[in-house]
């Protein structure tokens, strides 16, 4: 069993087309994870499955869960890059 998603959680990615990148666990949905991507603070919205297969299968690390102040920075940071996504 995979642990239960939340927010704060800090995860690096080991492979694929992410690799080298940390995704900032924001936004928890009925079908996706939404994510700030670092270091290009770019939002993604990761499918639950493929969440939960690349955490079953070592393609993400979790690092952390991160201080809410800090935190607090990311989420604005994503709720900016949302408002300006919805904007265009």
């Amino acid at each position: 069993m995979t642990r239960p998603y939340k927010e704060r959680q800090v995860y690096s990615i080991e492979a694929g087309d992410y690799v080298g990148q940390m995704f900032i666990v924001v936004d928890i949905q009925d079908d996706y994870i939404g994510c700030l991507r670092l270091p290009d603070v770019k939002n993604i919205k990761v499918p639950k499955v493929d969440f939960d297969r690349g955490r079953n299968i070592g393609i993400m690390k979790y690092i952390e869960k991160l201080p809410r102040v800090v935190y607090s920075v990311s989420e604005a940071q994503y709720t900016k890059n949302k408002n300006e996504d919805s904007n265009n």
